[in-house]
C-alpha cells in the first residue's frame, strides 16, 4: 500500500526481475544480414574500381601501340578483364581506342550487371619505309 491505497502490480518488498538473457544475441542475429549485406556491397563497389582503374590504363597503352602502328599483342587481350570489347576508330591524325565490359555487382540472389567504359586517344605516328 501506498498512502493508504492499494497498489497494483508489485506488493511491498518484492523487487522486479528482469529476464534479459538472449536479448543480446537476439539482437546480433538480426544484425549480422545487414552487416554481411554491407561487406558485400563495398567488396563490389572496390572490385568495381580496380577494374575502371584497370580499363583506364588499358586503354591508354592500347591507344599507344596502335598509335605506333604495331598490332595489339595477344600478352595485351589476355591482360583484359573477360569479356571486354576492343574497338579501333581511326580519326585524321589520331586514333581512339576504347575499351568496353561488363561487371556484375550486387548478391548473386540480386545480380545487377553494370558496364564500364574507357577510352584513349594517341596521335598516329608516321611509318617510314627503310632505304635498302
Amino acid at each position: 500500500m501506498i498512502n493508504g491505497e492499494p497498489s497494483v502490480g508489485l506488493d511491498e518488498g518484492k523487487h522486479l526481475v528482469q529476464r534479459t538473457h538472449g536479448y543480446a544475441i537476439a539482437e546480433f542475429a538480426l544484425a549480422i544480414p545487414a552487416l554481411l549485406i554491407i561487406v558485400s556491397m563495398a567488396v563490389s563497389l572496390i572490385g568495381l574500381a580496380v577494374t575502371q582503374i584497370q580499363l583506364e590504363s588499358s586503354a591508354a597503352l592500347g591507344a599507344r601501340i596502335i598509335g605506333r602502328g604495331d598490332p595489339i599483342p595477344d600478352s595485351f587481350r589476355n591482360s583484359l578483364p573477360e569479356g571486354t570489347e576492343i574497338t579501333v576508330e581511326p580519326e585524321v591524325e589520331v586514333v581512339k581506342f576504347t575499351l568496353k565490359t561488363s561487371k556484375n555487382i550486387g548478391l548473386m540472389l540480386l545480380p545487377y550487371r553494370i558496364e564500364l567504359t574507357a577510352n584513349a586517344r594517341a596521335r598516329l605516328e608516321p611509318v617510314f619505309e627503310e632505304f635498302g
